[in-house]
Parts: C-alpha cells; structure tokens; sequence
C-alpha cells in the first residue's frame, strides 16, 4: 500500500528533541514553504548587502557630474518647482554615479542670515550623503528667486569646495 503525501500534516513536532513545530518535507506544501523560506531570506540578505550606499569616489563624481550638468542648461523656476536644494538633489540622483538602491543625499542650505561678510550674490549649499564622511559645499549664482510668481529662467554658476560650508 502506497503512503499518499497529501494526508500528511504541513507542520509536524521537531524530532531535535524541542517541542517546536516545523515544515514537514513529506507534505508538498510543507517542502514549498521550505523552498519559499529560503528565497526569501536569501532575497533579504542580497537587498541588505546589495550597494545601497556610496563611496567617498562615487559621491565625490556624482557632485562634479551634478554641477557640469545643471550648468551646462538654462533652469525655469516658478513657485511651485522647488528651489536649488532639489534642483541640486535631483541632478545627483540623475548622475549615473552610485548605488542602484538607497544612498539617501541630504542637500542642506547653507546660507548664515547673521553672516554680514557673507557674498548677498550667492547662495550656498551644504551636500553630505549617508555613511559617507565626505562633504561639499556648492556656492550657486545667481541667488533663488524670491517669489517666482511667473516663470523665471536661469543660467547657473556653481562652485564645488570639498568640506563642510
């Protein structure tokens, strides 16, 4: 008499001496949840491992690839396409340079209201990125417009200091 596996239990008690229950492999879902479990932590450990954050190289070529970019085209402003800081943001997400996942870029403005030597023509930006000592500070000209009411276009200037505004 042949033993049909589908009368078998999908979870059956541990025979390591706990009294845990565990997949049965001698019930066919029992071996897919086996199969299932393993892919996904093997999936699990790839995304965790996978390049999901930048190097002090490849930060430092998605800052200079970002600036040649943003100056290299006239830039339309109006009040409800953000200012530099995501211009900023959206040209090192569009370098090529990094990782394929994650990678958080922080683009900070550095400009100090209380600082009276500061230059009024410029406005400056603090860029850092996730687990990446690394910094730079973009001082981008001309300044943001104030209110962009109608729509206002801009060649930019940009100068990349390595560290910290």
């Amino acid at each position: 008499m042949s033993k049909d596996h589908d009368d078998e239990p999908i979870f059956v008690r541990s025979n390591w001496g706990t009294s845990r229950y565990v997949y049965n492999p001698n019930n066919p879902i029992g071996v897919a949840l086996i199969i299932g479990s393993l892919l996904f932590a093997a999936g699990g450990m790839y995304y965790l491992f996978s390049s999901s954050s930048w190097s002090e190289g490849e930060f430092r070529d998605a800052v200079h690839t970002a600036v040649r970019d943003l100056e290299s085209e006239r830039h339309t402003f109006s009040s409800w396409t953000g200012g530099y800081d995501r211009l900023i943001r959206d040209a090192l997400e569009e370098s090529g340079e990094g990782p394929s996942t994650g990678g958080m870029v922080y683009v900070d403005d550095a400009n100090d209201p209380y600082d009276e030597d500061a230059d009024p023509s410029v406005d400056r930006f603090e860029v850092t990125a996730k687990d990446v000592d690394a910094a730079f500070c973009l001082s981008v000209s001309p300044p943001e417009p104030e209110s962009a009411l109608e729509n206002i276009t801009v060649s930019l200037s940009i100068t990349v200091e390595e560290g910290r505004c």
